[in-house]
């Protein structure tokens, strides 16, 4: 006698890319920028979602904290690579960071390849940070070049 499995599993429908109207009583699945609007909505929060305009006109940008990642995060985190490379970060003991010349010209010139390849792409605030940023790091960089090493005396110094 053939027995009769019962199908104890689960069902699997791909609903990508389909515009169909919810079934009666199937809620409708929300975008990320959706949620996180609800969310701050709930806790007292009544900013517009990301992308969307306040009534002064300015779009605000999505929160890191979130979990959406942001391309100034992107352009944050290699700063601080090249400030800690530059020796300009203080550890949470009081001591800094050691210098790494070579890192810091490497997170510098990754800054500098991204602003190139995202020229006429950015809004303004990203564009002002990523070339503001850019600016100090590398005089930062020239600075440390052309400083005298640590514990030699320069020309003009009395001995």
């Amino acid at each position: 006698m053939p027995e009769e499995k019962e199908d104890k599993g689960f069902k699997v429908i791909d609903r990508r890319g389909r515009e169909e109207e919810p079934r009666q009583g199937e809620a409708q699945p929300k975008s990320p920028q959706e949620e996180m609007h609800e969310g701050g909505a709930k806790e007292g929060n009544q900013s517009p979602p990301a992308g969307v305009q306040n009534e002064k006109g300015s779009a605000r940008e999505e929160a890191s904290a979130l979990g959406v990642p942001r391309f100034l995060d992107l352009v944050q985190s290699l700063q601080v690579g090249a400030m800690a490379g530059l020796g300009l970060l203080q550890g949470p003991d009081g001591k800094r960071s050691p210098v790494d010349l070579p890192a810091a010209k490497d997170a510098i010139d990754l800054l500098g390849i991204l602003q190139e390849k995202t020229k006429g792409n950015l809004t303004k605030e990203e564009e002002e940070v990523l070339r503001e940023g850019l600016y100090h790091l590398r005089m930062g960089y020239m600075a440390m070049i052309n400083a005298p090493p640590a514990g030699r005396k320069t020309e003009g110094e009395k001995r």
